[in-house]
């Protein structure tokens, strides 16, 4: 037989044995197939610049997302990366990593995720951090005060910063006349918001009872600001005809406010007075706040409402001098609105006092009792008006109105912010109403449904707008 019939014939055996089958591999025979993943590691800096010993933080996602990634933060340190922190993704793939911003200067970074499973390690670009020092903070629009303090103007850098970032900074209201003043934020399970609003009028009320907490609310309030929040202050001002609160509108004649003769003068600039004393205060301890006065002016419910616009904006002025007067400096000034809903709000423009605001804000509800299953969102008319004219803008009071459940989504905050052509640099949510109102309304962030989930989207207290 020929050599290579030969051969022929005896594989042909083997096949007939069933020694080798034919066809492919046994699955159990065949080793597994290698997993061709690709792995990415995005990171970004919440804010990117700073000035120091405000916070900053890389927030940095890898995909595939892993739970308990290890991520590594490193620092360029002459030509060498070395390790700064560690941390571990979350379900999404996340984890946000505190910088230290105590020195001024600029730190290179960039966050190593390491090898799980078929991934392999991945390190993401260099992001730089600029920490700049306090006497060099310098606002892209000066502010109204030529005298404004240090941290007044690094107040209004800040924002200005978040606003070039694309940084949306998340707000919560309290109760400052509440003992339970800070459950808002304790009830927010340790995550952070960027922005704490709180009302003079509260403040100041907290000092009257018969257990005063006067000083422990200050306190609280500049522990707040020193751990990087920012202050925005209201004030719900008594009516100084009937001695009523700031809803009695049994007299409004704000007009009677500017002359002298008038008992209503004196009133209400005795009570201005006392809250200029707390804006000393909060002076006196180094810290700036953002305060909107006569805020809600276009619509009827407050006593100061409807006024005659020149009328307005001279008593804006007077009270603006009052606050210079009496040495203080440490207030950005924001003209607040209300959003146009029907005929008995005007366009806030009229009433705007021109060249004498640092900022401006809408105050937008969305109506919960209402008839159907209309999606989540916030009316927003009056807000483009304004903008065109007020560089620095803000959503000074938003989220739901008569929501007794909380069902109202406050990620509709982020998805209309992002829309707008001025974008807001915050957005506040106020706190829940107590008894003995009832129902008893929700509209604080830890009560309102997927609003823990929405302030864990929006890392280290900001909302990414693009």
């Amino acid at each position: 037989m020929h050599p290579r019939a030969a051969v022929l014939a005896w594989l042909a055996g083997l096949l007939a044995g069933g020694l080798i089958a034919s066809g492919a591999t046994p699955a159990l025979a065949r080793p597994a197939p290698l997993e061709r993943a690709t792995s990415t590691v995005t990171i970004r800096l919440a804010p990117p610049v700073v000035t120091v010993g405000e916070p900053s933080a890389v927030v940095v996602t890898a995909t595939p997302a892993r739970s308990g990634r290890v991520f590594t933060l490193q620092r360029v340190e002459g030509s060498v990366w070395q390790p700064v922190a560690t941390a571990t993704s979350n379900a999404g793939g996340r984890a946000v990593m505190p910088l230290d911003t105590t020195v001024a200067g600029s730190q290179v970074l960039r966050v190593v995720a390491g090898a799980v499973g078929a991934l392999p390690e991945r390190s993401s670009a260099r992001v730089t951090l600029r920490v700049t020092a306090p006497e060099s903070c310098t606002p892209t629009v000066a502010l109204v005060d030529p005298d404004a303090t240090a941290s007044a103007r690094c107040l209004a850098a800040r924002l200005d910063r978040w606003r070039a970032a694309g940084l949306l900074g998340v707000g919560q209201q309290l109760n400052m006349s509440s003992l339970g003043r800070l459950d808002p934020l304790t009830e927010l399970g340790g995550r952070r918001v960027s922005v704490v609003g709180f009302d003079l009028e509260e403040l100041a009320l907290s000092g009257t009872y018969e257990y005063p907490f006067l000083e422990e609310g200050l306190a609280d309030l500049v522990g707040l600001a020193q751990q990087g929040a920012v202050l925005s202050a209201s004030w719900h001002a008594t009516n100084p005809h009937t001695g009523g609160t700031y809803s009695d509108r049994r007299w409004h004649d704000l007009e009677a406010i500017l002359d002298p003769a008038t008992p209503e003068h004196a009133r209400f600039w005795a009570d201005a007075d006392q809250k200029i004393a707390l804006l000393a205060r909060l002076q006196d301890a180094g810290v700036a706040v953002v305060l909107r006065p006569f805020h809600e002016a276009n619509g009827g419910w407050f006593w100061w409402g409807h006024p005659n616009p020149a009328t307005y904006k001279l008593v804006w002025r007077m009270l603006q001098e009052r606050v210079w007067a009496a040495g203080v400096h440490n207030v950005v000034w924001a003209y607040s609105f209300n959003a146009v809903t029907d005929s008995g709000i005007t366009d806030p423009v009229r009433l705007l006092p021109t060249g004498r605001v640092d900022l401006a804000g809408i105050d937008a509800y969305d109506p919960e009792a209402k008839a159907g299953t209309a999606a989540d969102s916030l009316p927003l008319k009056g807000y483009a008006g304004v903008a065109g004219k007020v560089r620095r803008m803000a959503m000074t009071e938003v989220g739901p109105r008569d929501s007794s459940q909380g069902a109202w989504n406050p990620a509709t905050i982020t998805r209309i912010a992002r829309g707008l052509t001025a974008k807001p640099v915050w957005a506040l949510l106020w706190f829940d109403d107590l008894p003995p109102n009832d129902p008893l309304y929700k509209r604080q962030i830890s009560s309102l449904r997927g609003g823990l989930s929405w302030l864990d989207s929006c890392p280290n207290g900001y909302c990414y707008l693009r």
